[in-house]
């Protein structure tokens, strides 16, 4: 048999050595002296902390339970390495490290994991959200950021105001409203709404074309979800593919649709400012396809409303779960606005208490409490811990968001005073948070590209919650770090007689 040895030690050379053993032995000690050297300088044996996990499987079945996991990691040190079935993975658990990697080496660091069935099969490699840094991406998020920047985002203020007023007459008009059930459902409409009249120039209303349009939404999102959760991409040969396939048609179809409307408005001269509007205009300057266009467009509504809702969600409950602060607000636009008039985002600036309430829930729970993962896309060092290319580096926004260092010892308490100076005007934020006072948002090139107009719509639905409600919790309750474990009904009771009539007739006036 023909046997190729190691090294290309050749017959005559063991030969050789066989008659002397002092050199077969010395022989011996150089080999193993080169690997012990190869193993003692391997970077990988200066991998961040972290648990040993299983074989194999590392530390995957411990992360079925995300949020039980992350708080564990914490334990471990504000950057843990953590290996799941081979990949691996770091989770940060501090908001410097997450600003020094994800901010200031956003080159390294921006990529996305590859989730086959999700973005190649469902998505057809056009969601902005999992696609990987890559001029596609760049081309995409450079229109919709035209769309949605800062001195953009004033033309959306009529869309907000008429959205959130609908928001509190449904809740005012509804016996059921005070049932959590009953609220959420409220909220998750209002933020469909919003979204899709930002998006599109298409809000929700009650018809039945409007509730089938919301039906095959909510249907897109729930598969979005579902074809990029973990483990998703090990069934690419299975009948997932097939069904990917053939949503990707479906769900390209319907994006198509909405902005055909869109287009026909415009050709008349009856399209509102929304962001497909600017898209379509613009779509030359930025180099997108019609397809590149349609999803950049869809995907907003994946994005965004979910997050709204939560949001809105939480400040309800942070609100009547912490009645002082609910009293100091309610005074904040007693003063400044009064009760002939709901708030609007102009009144921002004179509303500091009211923008750091926002602010305070923001950092206090999240929306997406471990963010949107990034990868990194070349090996690195961090504080003589090494992190090789293609680490998923997920951030643990709760850890980050309650860092001590940042906001001191009550860092986990609900506090929106943390965010003003003895005057009882907005501080300067840490300089991490990008002026938003937590890190909610993300970092570097993947930033929430539309975190400006999701500030306005934020506090709009904080200022009229509080102008036109007390709220206050049934039963009893209990928050825990990461999810709410016992809030369950809240009381929506109008704070004086004319409210609702005030907002009836702000709506006929839109």
């Amino acid at each position: 048999m023909d046997f190729q040895l190691p090294f290309s030690i050749s017959q005559h050379s063991l030969n050789a050595l066989a008659g002397h053993p002092t050199l077969v032995v010395g022989t011996g000690i150089l080999v193993l002296a080169y690997l012990a050297g190869r193993y003692l300088s391997s970077p990988w044996r200066r991998l961040p902390p972290g648990p040993k996990g299983y074989p194999i499987l590392g530390s995957a079945p411990d992360m079925l339970n995300m949020q039980r996991f992350l708080a564990r990691s914490v334990t471990f040190g504000k950057i843990v390495y953590v290996n799941i079935v081979g990949q691996p993975t770091v989770i940060i658990n501090s908001q410097r490290v997450a600003t020094d990697l994800l901010d200031r080496r956003a080159a390294t660091f921006s990529g996305r994991p590859r989730t086959i069935v999700g973005q190649e099969l469902y998505c057809g490699g056009l969601s902005i959200v999992m696609l990987g840094h890559t001029d596609r991406w760049r081309r995409m998020r450079r229109a919709i950021h035209e769309g949605l920047r800062p001195a953009a985002a004033a033309q959306y203020h009529a869309m907000e105001a008429e959205e959130v007023t609908r928001l509190v007459l449904a809740l005012a008009n509804d016996k059921n409203a005070s049932v959590r059930g009953g609220y959420i459902h409220h909220y998750a409409r209002y933020a469909a709404s919003l979204v899709l009249a930002i998006t599109y120039d298409r809000p929700v209303r009650d018809t039945a074309e409007d509730r089938a349009m919301a039906k095959v939404l909510d249907e897109i999102l729930t598969q979005l979800e579902a074809a990029t959760a973990p483990g998703s991409h090990l069934v690419e040969f299975a009948k997932w593919k097939r069904d990917a396939q053939e949503g990707y048609v479906r769900i390209t179809k319907f994006y198509d649709g909405l902005i055909d409307e869109v287009q026909k408005r415009m050709t008349i001269g009856e399209a509102r400012p929304c962001l497909v509007r600017t898209l379509v205009e613009e779509k030359q300057h930025f180099g997108l396809s019609d397809l590149e266009t349609s999803w950049a467009a869809g995907m907003m509504y994946t994005v965004g409303s979910d997050t709204q809702a939560a949001t809105v969600e939480w400040i309800t409950l942070a609100l009547a779960t912490h009645p002082k602060v609910q009293r100091c607000a309610q005074a904040e636009l007693d003063t400044v606005i009064g009760h002939a008039r709901s708030p609007r985002v102009g009144d921002r600036d004179q509303l500091p208490y009211v923008t750091a309430v926002f602010r305070e829930v923001m950092r206090w729970r999240p929306a997406a409490p471990y963010g949107i993962p990034h990868v990194s896309e070349e090996d690195d060092w961090y504080e003589d811990m090494f992190i090789p290319k293609g680490t998923i580096c997920m951030v643990n926004m709760m850890a980050c968001n309650m860092d001590t260092e940042i906001y001191g010892a009550d860092a986990a308490l609900f506090n929106p005073d943390r965010y003003l100076d003895e005057k009882g005007r907005l501080k300067p934020s840490p300089p991490e948070t990008k002026d938003e006072g937590h890190i909610s948002y993300g970092f570097g090139r993947r930033v929430c590209i539309g975190r400006h107009v999701a500030n306005d719509t934020l506090f709009m639905a904080t200022a009229m919650l509080l102008w036109a409600f007390d709220l206050s919790t049934i039963g009893e309750y209990e928050l825990d770090t990461y999810v709410d474990k016992g809030v369950t009904n809240c009381n929506f009771t109008p704070r004086f007689p004319e409210a609702m009539t005030i907002l009836a007739a702000e709506l006929d006036a839109c």
